[in-house]
């Protein structure tokens, strides 16, 4: 038994006519909709219900095992699968057949038959872990939501634990995008000349300063006697005081997790996340190639490591050894160890190297194929040797002002070569010498402002998931579309903005119950969900800690109470995020406010909007 009717077909195709595969759709059952589905006198036991549709679709499922000899559940290789398989289970109970688990790490024939000749039980530590996340996440909903409806007037909002972390980190970038204050600052370059060649020299800024200003960069020119910007008049020189020389090695990234896939085809493809994965995951399931058969293309996508298996190392070895054999090195590159990382997972791995993108492209629709591609070349990529080189740095003199020539000259082409068939840049070959003098011909001068902070990425987001451990793999994308559906953030032009009603709800948390949903603690809760997947740990206690947290803080006075909103501004006091909050330049009474447009750009305006019209595209 498997949840998907695709991953069935493919599955049928390896197995005899002595064996049956059958698809769930996903989940059987799951907590009740509208009801707490908790049973508070039970050592908070759910209460599981059927899903629409589904009782009826296990029925005929139910009675094909009663006639079968054995029973094996290959719901996903996740926590999510196995609560799946231990449902399935419950509900196969009485049968006369052998009942087995069988976690597919890819949709193959090897491994399918691997794991059928070596099947395992339902894992009840993952079981219980799972379980201890949904009440956990149903307490959070189901307390606090009300709350929020009493707050706001409104019972279509709802608060969700992880989802409520994301919403702050959101709100949070607004805010500094809101605060910002931009910074005129200079550019400064000299273009020089030697015997050979005209070459231009940067600026080197004195360590005790952040970026060179105005009236710095005039004193630093009138050293050499200009007044402003341009060619010289007369002659001046610097001469080469120095050369820093280093060595360096870029070494591929490791083959993809869920977030930084996630994020690569959302930067190179410009997928988004849901895109990403709905396609990833027709890749796993399986797809019929030209010859016929039906394969699954790629290991499980829902994982944060980026192991790879003593086989699929060997397949990568095999295929470099007769394609690429001058890039291939001892291993692959391996990713940061995560304390909350999955281990027993791999990475996302192309099953088959030898299956290329250019032959995949004959039985795959345009975007699988260009997915497929990225993963099969990040898998083989991070086995080959590092890009090297050696870098200098030609530190020039004059009037005790420095300035700075940086050169790069490559030596391999390592994985770049491979990949894209690139040159590195060589040494321009000017033969400086420490000593020489060269000749200044022109001051290059470039105003520039301070920019503020870059709104998240949809990829970015779950980049920082991954990192502080904020929700599993198989919660990033469902997180960010839960915010994008209850319209507290929307997407322009690839980033992510907070709307006026997500920034309300996030005042409102932040005010009532800012303890539960900081980073830390929603960090922490996943680590404590992962030890007891390791069979570590007590679930009851857990669980019983959470619950009694929440209704501590939801018995404490309120500390804020939110005003009427005008025409869609947000008028969230100051005190409930940023009492430092800018005071709006124009009229000295309102405070800056900003807005995310449907173009992508951002836009500010006064607190005492329309009484005070300041408007502006630009950091006020």
């Amino acid at each position: 038994m498997v949840e998907s009717p695709t991953k069935a077909a493919t599955l049928q195709t390896y197995l005899g006519k002595d064996w049956k595969v059958v698809a769930t759709k996903g989940h059987i059952k799951d907590l009740p909709p509208r009801d707490y589905g908790i049973d508070f006198q039970n050592d908070y036991q759910p209460k599981y219900d059927w899903l629409k549709g589904k009782k009826a679709v296990f029925s005929s499922i139910r009675k094909l095992a009663l006639s079968c000899e054995s029973v094996y559940l290959a719901s996903d290789p996740d926590r999510e699968g196995e609560v799946i398989a231990k449902h399935i289970a419950d509900e196969l109970k009485g049968g006369k057949f052998h009942l087995y688990r069988l976690r597919l790490k890819e949709i193959s024939k090897s491994e399918l038959l691997t794991e059928i000749g070596s099947p395992s039980s339902i894992d009840s530590f993952l079981v219980e872990s799972q379980v201890a996340r949904r009440v956990i996440d149903r307490i959070f909903g189901f307390e606090i939501s009300p709350e929020l409806w009493k707050a706001l007037k409104g019972n279509s909002l709802s608060a969700g634990r992880v989802q409520s972390t994301v919403l702050r980190w959101i709100c949070q970038r607004e805010e500094e995008i809101r605060n910002f204050t931009p910074e005129n600052y200079v550019s400064l370059k000299a273009l020089v000349s030697d015997s050979k060649d005209e070459f231009l020299l940067d600026y080197v800024l004195p360590e005790e300063k952040e970026r060179l200003l105005e009236k710095d960069a005039l004193e630093v020119l009138k050293k050499y006697g200009s007044s402003k910007p341009g060619p010289l008049s007369h002659k001046e020189s610097l001469v080469l005081k120095f050369i820093e020389e280093k060595e360096y090695k870029n070494f591929p990234p490791p083959p993809f997790s869920t977030a930084s896939l996630q994020e690569t085809a959302s930067r190179v493809l410009g997928m988004s996340s849901s895109q990403t994965m709905k396609i990833a995951q027709s890749l796993f399931e399986g797809k019929k190639t030209k010859k016929g058969e039906y394969t699954g293309l790629i290991t499980y996508m829902r994982t944060d490591s980026t192991h790879v298996s003593s086989g699929k190392k060997n397949l990568a070895f095999g295929f470099l050894k007769e394609n690429f054999p001058s890039l291939l090195r001892g291993g692959p590159t391996k990713g940061k160890t995560k304390l909350h990382a999955q281990g027993a997972h791999e990475g996302i791995l192309p099953i088959d190297p030898y299956l290329t993108p250019d032959e995949a492209k004959g039985f795959l629709k345009p975007e699988e194929a260009k997915l497929y591609e990225l993963i099969w070349s990040r898998f083989l990529e991070s086995f080959m040797n590092p890009e090297t080189g050696t870098e200098r740095n030609y530190i020039f003199e004059g009037k005790k002002e420095s300035w700075s020539l940086k050169e790069k000259e490559g030596k391999s082409t390592g994985y770049k070569g491979f990949r894209k068939n690139e040159p590195l840049p060589k040494d321009n070959g000017n033969g400086l010498k420490i000593g020489d003098n060269v000749s200044i011909l022109e001051w290059q001068w470039e105003d520039k402002k301070t920019s503020p902070p870059v709104r998240y990425t949809e990829g970015s987001i779950v980049q920082k998931m991954e990192k502080t451990g904020v929700g599993r793999p198989s919660t990033y994308t469902q997180t960010i579309a839960t915010l994008q559906k209850r319209k507290y953030i929307y997407e322009a032009k690839k980033k992510l903005g907070a709307s006026p009603l997500g920034e309300k709800v996030n005042a409102f948390l932040i005010s009532s119950f800012e303890e539960l949903i900081g980073e830390s603690f929603t960090k922490d809760m996943e680590k404590s969900l992962d030890v007891l997947a390791k069979g570590e740990g007590n679930k009851l206690s857990l669980i019983d800690s959470f619950y009694k947290k929440v209704l501590k803080l939801k018995k404490e006075k309120p500390k804020n109470i939110l005003p009427k909103t005008e025409k869609g501004i947000s008028k969230i006091p100051d005190t409930m995020q940023h009492p430092s909050r800018k005071k709006c330049p124009k009229c000295s009474d309102g405070t800056i406010l900003t807005k995310f447009s449907k173009k992508g750009k951002t836009i500010y305006f006064c607190s005492n909007y329309p009484h005070c019209d300041l408007l502006s595209y630009e950091p006020v």
